[in-house]
């Protein structure tokens, strides 16, 4: 194919043609440069093509990881919320309410130890923000709303420190000093009653008269409500992230390139 372009172009000068062969080497250079548009063209397209597929990729990976996080957050708000409502009433009873049920009492002294952390499984925004490919995803909604969730994790993170710090200084510290929690766990468990276990309420006057464990609890319940708040916000996000994921998902496969 060259060398016949490269035939014509001589002959057009041996025949001194120089404005047919100016006209000709135009037409040449011109099929040259639309030539090397529609190789860009087909270039481009196959790394729109690639980009999309891995942008749905990640999308869907978004989706599922975001579900797990829903059904932890449901465990941990439903395990908060209990919580708070057992904490209120021991602080209720060190301020004088009669206490009228000691297995009761006794599950909610125990539960004030047990704690339990939200931890997202964020693991493809992570791979996408420090990959530097956060940019595949094309809405700009879903990643507004994917940096603010970020925001509410790092928040959550912070809170469990600062809760970490306060259960062991005012929960634990002062249970542990007056409460036998062995002789608890089996009434914790159900495995036994307080009367097998010899526990009665004289079991909690000294913890109740902790100024400590009260201030604990009322530190700890005053977290726990921004926790509940917290996570009702994460889990509302969540949602609404999933439900304009799932629309940019099937959007993607129809969308022409």
């Amino acid at each position: 194919m060259i060398n016949f372009f490269r035939k014509i172009r001589q002959k057009l000068l041996s025949e001194n043609k120089f404005s047919k062969y100016l006209i000709y080497a135009l037409g040449e250079i011109l099929l040259v440069v639309v030539g090397i548009l529609i190789a860009l063209q087909v270039n481009n397209w196959n790394i729109a093509k690639k980009d999309r597929i891995r942008e749905v990729k990640y999308l869907k990976n978004i989706e599922l990881d975001l579900h797990k996080d829903l059904k932890s957050l449901s465990y941990n708000l439903d395990f908060r919320r209990k919580k708070y409502i057992g904490t209120n009433k021991l602080i209720d009873q060190i301020n004088g309410m009669p206490i009228e049920d000691v297995t009761e009492l006794s599950y909610n002294v125990l539960n004030t130890l047990m704690a339990e952390r939200f931890t997202p499984n964020n693991a493809t925004y992570t791979e996408l923000s420090n990959s530097g490919n956060l940019n595949l995803i094309s809405n700009d909604s879903i990643k507004i709303l994917l940096l603010e969730l970020e925001e509410l994790y790092k928040t959550n993170n912070f809170g469990i420190d600062h809760e970490t710090f306060d259960y062991r200084e005012y929960i634990s510290k002062p249970l542990l000093k007056y409460i036998d929690t062995d002789q608890l766990i089996p009434v914790f468990k159900g495995e036994k009653t307080i009367t097998e276990q010899n526990i009665t309420k004289d079991n909690f006057s000294d913890l109740f008269q902790s100024l400590d464990y009260k201030n604990g609890l009322i530190i700890t319940n005053w977290i726990t409500q921004d926790f509940i708040a917290l996570y009702e916000s994460i889990d509302s996000k969540s949602k609404k992230i999933i439900d304009m994921l799932r629309v940019e998902i099937e959007n993607n496969k129809n969308k022409p390139l």
